[in-house]
């Protein structure tokens, strides 16, 4: 499983309540006709700004999910969230561990340690990564601004110092 996670925010002076309705229309309007590889997707409000997750079955959906999130009956609700966001920032995450988890909790992005393997930051985080309802995303092929990782968890959670970890509330919108 693949995440596309799209990061942005309200363009100054936009109602956050309508840009929260807009964003919440256009998922519809993209669920109701989901284009082909095509799991789910919802936005999070993360700290002072959101992140749309779209999850994916493989990035050959990827292409089919870019051009069906403009085209069609869903047009008219992109264009309007388009249209009241202010800047935005685009990742690929590709599935490390866990399940994928949609609710209330925190996103945590960190980097690996300079010099660390990845098999040794995999047991390092293991305690974190193996609990229930916990996520761990990598990002793939540097598709994207850092951090490295996410790992998305129900209950506030403290890593390493060397990880420089920025812990986010996440709340479903």
């Amino acid at each position: 499983m693949l995440a596309y996670v799209f990061s942005h925010r309200p363009a100054d002076g936009v109602d956050v309540a309508k840009y929260e309705d807009s964003l919440r229309r256009f998922h519809v309007a993209l669920s109701s006709a989901a284009p082909s590889g095509f799991i789910n997707s919802s936005t999070f409000r993360t700290g002072d700004g959101y992140s749309d997750w779209y999850m994916v079955e493989s990035s050959a959906a990827l292409d089919v999910l870019n051009a069906a999130a403009v085209s069609g009956a869903r047009t008219a609700a992109h264009n309007a969230a388009a249209g009241m966001a202010a800047g935005g920032a685009g990742k690929l995450f590709n599935l490390q561990s866990g399940d994928y988890f949609a609710g209330i909790g925190f996103e945590v992005r960190f980097a690996k340690p300079a010099g660390m393997s990845y098999v040794d930051l995999y047991a390092r985080l293991q305690a974190w990564s193996s609990a229930p309802e916990v996520s761990l995303w990598r990002r793939m092929m540097v598709l994207g601004p850092p951090p490295e990782f996410s790992l998305v968890t129900p209950s506030e959670v403290t890593l390493p110092a060397d990880m420089s970890a920025e812990v986010l509330r996440r709340e479903p919108i």
